[in-house]
């Protein structure tokens, strides 16, 4: 399985292994840090799936961290011979777009937490600009915005998600029947406060 692909629904939510933690009502472990200050960063990732030959690409043009929220421009690139249906585009609580957290950018720690079920909820984007396509045609690329409101924690490590996707009919060769969602390979560090000064100055 390549990395980056979960070919079902999350099935449980993983403390992020940072010394001070707390815990929020619904017992999710959260580390215990300072928010990261506004920033923004040129990323230009472009993630194919497979790797040869690919039916989808992924991309990521860049990333805000805004005094309210978080934006990032991203891009899916359906190059396959059949339609991806957005899985319930209408029903907000299905979508798995939107970011991950995590203390590192090992990996091999990130595939092995992809393939045994075991990483973070995602924070989800909560509006979309323009509106995701319900189904990318074969050949049709959409390019937006999604964002959400909320501060993101200082120091953490940054990856994007994307889906979940199901195939209009018999999906390519090499590809899941069921439900896809991608994780990015890539992963940005969020400046703190003290970095930020720095760069300032």
């Amino acid at each position: 399985m390549r990395r980056g692909l979960l070919l079902a629904p999350l099935l449980a939510v993983a403390a992020l292994g940072l010394a001070g933690c707390g815990t929020v009502d619904d017992g999710t472990t959260v580390p215990m840090t300072v928010a990261a200050p506004p920033q923004t960063a040129k990323l230009d990732w472009l993630e194919p799936f497979p790797a040869t030959a690919p039916a989808l690409v992924f991309g990521v043009t860049s990333f805000a961290v805004t005094e309210h929220g978080w934006s990032a421009d991203i891009s899916i690139d359906n190059r396959s011979d059949v339609g991806w249906k957005i899985v319930d585009r209408n029903d907000q609580s299905a979508l798995d777009f939107g970011l991950l957290l995590f203390p590192n950018d090992d990996q091999d720690e990130f595939e092995h937490k992809v393939n045994t079920f075991d990483i973070p909820a995602a924070r989800p984007a909560t509006v979309y600009k323009p509106a995701l396509p319900v189904v990318l045609e074969q050949g049709a690329i959409w390019r937006g915005t999604m964002s959400a409101p909320g501060a993101l924690p200082g120091g953490l490590w940054v990856r994007f998600v994307f889906g979940p996707f199901s195939s209009v009919g018999e999906a390519p060769k090499d590809l899941p029947a069921g439900p896809l969602t991608w994780y990015t390979d890539h992963a940005y560090h969020l400046r703190e406060v003290e970095e930020v000064s720095a760069v300032a100055a």
